[in-house]
């Protein structure tokens, strides 16, 4: 049986969504909660060629078979703000979105695709009580596939072959090279070996196509960072994956950055993993960083 998914947020990506979802007949029940968006639906003819997927706007007032929601929002002109009423704004709406269906039933998942969704996801955990196993940000992930396909085309081997993870949020991170792998060997120790064809281009390249805007602006890789996510909570295919959740414990924030595993009970950090001094250092800098734009928009003022 399918399951059924509920999304809103913005309009233009929730629209090129359905369009990526229908290009490849993805099998789920999705209900827009827009219902502005009717009309747009209703003229896509390409869904007569689906055999499983199914779009329609929202009608119904009991959401207590609904098994996720997807919230789906924009970035800012300037990503590399902070945008904190950017933020408040897009916080605000997406309250008002996840308590109406909390209030018509929905115990589901929560899925955030957007502009520092690490940051959603945690007020996600405020506003509704839901642990964070049940909220899921995508965060680094489209960062992960790009690097993680880069290296598999330059070393020519298997994606499995390649352990690698990017932490932080989706748009402050960066690569610990140091737990870096392919099979059992050090990445770095490839590309320091002058006896061996690799040079170390390759992380030119990496930096050009991990360029945070160029991240941010491609609805494909974030539609499929969102697509592996859908796979492995309904389709019975678990990944272990980078995203970049935020959680409070004993008052301190702290991430869930990476990895994380995702099946169909929802997303669990089995072992954290062990990072080298400045690798620690910079993430406890970036979490320090999320801690001051939290209260910043809580407060309206830096702490």
């Amino acid at each position: 049986m399918l399951k059924n998914l509920l999304i809103s947020g913005d309009n233009k990506r929730i629209l090129a969504f359905v369009n990526f979802l229908i290009s490849i007949d993805y099998p789920i029940n999705l209900h827009i909660l827009n219902t502005d968006l009717s009309v747009s639906i209703n003229n896509l003819i390409s869904t007569v060629l689906c055999d499983q997927f199914n779009v329609s706007i929202s009608d119904t007032s009991d959401y207590s078979n609904i098994d996720g929601f997807i919230y789906l929002y924009d970035f800012p002109e300037n990503i590399k703000d902070d945008n904190i009423d950017f933020l408040k704004e897009k916080i605000s709406n997406f309250r008002l979105s996840v308590n109406d269906i909390i209030e018509k039933g929905f115990t589901g998942t929560i899925i955030l695709n957007g502009f520092r969704d690490d940051l959603l996801n945690y007020f996600a955990n405020k506003f509704t009580g839901k642990s964070s196993n049940y909220l899921i940000g995508t965060g680094t992930l489209p960062s992960t596939l790009v690097l993680k396909n880069i290296l598999k085309r330059y070393f020519n081997v298997g994606s499995s072959d390649i352990t690698i993870s990017i932490f932080g949020n989706n748009i402050n991170n960066f690569i610990s090279w140091s737990r870096s792998y392919i099979g059992q060997t050090p990445i770095l120790s490839y590309l320091s070996d002058k006896n061996n064809l690799f040079k170390d281009d390759v992380l030119d390249d990496i930096n050009y196509r991990l360029d945070v805007k160029a991240l941010s602006e491609d609805e494909i890789l974030q539609f499929k960072s969102i697509k592996d996510i859908l796979d492995s909570l309904y389709l019975d295919l678990p990944h272990i994956m980078d995203l970049s959740n935020l959680k409070l414990s004993n008052g301190k924030l702290s991430s869930l950055s990476s990895p994380v595993i995702i099946n169909n009970k929802g997303l669990y950090q089995y072992i954290k993993v062990s990072l080298s001094d400045n690798e620690e250092s910079t993430l406890n800098s970036i979490v320090d960083e999320s801690n001051i734009v939290i209260n910043e928009i809580i407060n309206g003022s830096k702490k």
